[in-house]
């Protein structure tokens, strides 16, 4: 049996008003139309709807459990276009991130809240993992939009959008010379920290390759005293080892308890630039474009109070 949205409504209006008459009246058709459509419909399904006999209308056994998932069907196609309405202003989709595990603690916890009130609706997805894959999950189609940190390449197929340029931090312990001789948070060239010891994400990291670039240019060789893959593990052992460590200064975050004295660094040279990326071909929706806007609002705007002294 076909169901048809038009017959199911016609016959939830005989049902709801309790006349063949008044349900005429109410869709804006003749009686006999409607009458037509009833017996068509009592055709296919080889049994009566209504107990024309009573007054008002009723329905029959089979009516009864016609009507229910007629009901059914009627709200599943008004869910639908409901659905679809939302799509078309691009209220509704879903969106695909990819960021690595570290910042999306940062990030997302200041992001969402934002997101979801205006964009309730839309059903997000996030990939966690490194930094250096990011760009093939956009490639692949993995993921939607993703967050890189400063291009080594330009890939024809992506679409870049800037959202920052950032500068390291660096972290002393309480007891290191650096954080006896220089007060908090002023900012410093790295080789004032020539005689400390370092504890260092491993090669391979951006961090890692922007701290190489750094020790070459000041000609420095201080002592490794330890290496992890990650930064945040990195800064809590340069604190509790009364060494030092190069943090991202856009991790600063209430979530992730970034306690500790530390340092920026000077120079141009030095800030590396995060952006966005997304398939070149792909059509960014409202939403998607929201939550790039309200990245960049939350997280890379200037929040810091501590003045950097040249």
């Amino acid at each position: 049996m076909q169901v048809n949205v038009r017959q199911a409504q016609y016959l939830i209006a005989v049902q709801e008003e309790g006349s063949i008459s008044g349900a005429a009246k109410r869709l804006y058709i003749t009686q006999p139309a409607l009458s037509q459509t009833i017996q068509m419909v009592e055709k296919e399904i080889g049994a009566q709807i209504f107990d024309r006999s009573t007054s008002p209308i009723s329905l029959t056994y089979a009516g009864e459990k016609y009507i229910a998932a007629a009901k059914r069907f009627v709200a599943l196609e008004q869910d639908l276009y409901r659905e679809i309405s939302e799509i078309r202003q691009e209220t509704s989709g879903r969106l695909r991130v990819g960021i690595s595990t570290l910042r999306s603690m940062a990030i997302l916890p200041r992001v969402l809240p934002r997101f979801f009130r205006l964009y309730p609706s839309v059903e997000l997805e996030v990939e966690e993992t490194g930094s250096s894959s990011m760009d093939q999950l956009v490639l692949g189609g993995k993921v939607d939009l993703a967050l890189l940190l400063s291009r080594s390449q330009i890939i024809e197929e992506l679409s870049y959008v800037t959202l920052c340029r950032e500068r390291l931090l660096l972290f002393a312990g309480p007891s290191t010379a650096l954080a006896r001789r220089i007060p908090p948070y002023t900012g410093i060239t790295i080789d004032e920290a020539r005689e400390e010891r370092f504890i260092s994400v491993r090669p391979g990291h951006g961090t890692r390759t922007t701290q190489d670039h750094m020790f070459e240019e000041y000609g420095m060789s201080p002592r490794i005293l330890f290496e992890t893959h990650s930064v945040e593990v990195a800064r809590r052992l340069a604190i509790t080892c009364n060494a030092v460590t190069l943090f991202p200064e856009t991790l600063l975050s209430n979530w992730l308890q970034p306690a500790g004295i530390y340092y920026p660094i000077l120079g141009d040279q030095f800030l590396r630039e995060l952006y966005f990326c997304y398939s070149r071909d792909s059509y960014l929706p409202r939403y998607m474009l929201d939550f790039i806007q309200i990245t960049r609002e939350e997280c890379f705007s200037p929040r810091r109070k501590e003045t950097v002294h040249d």
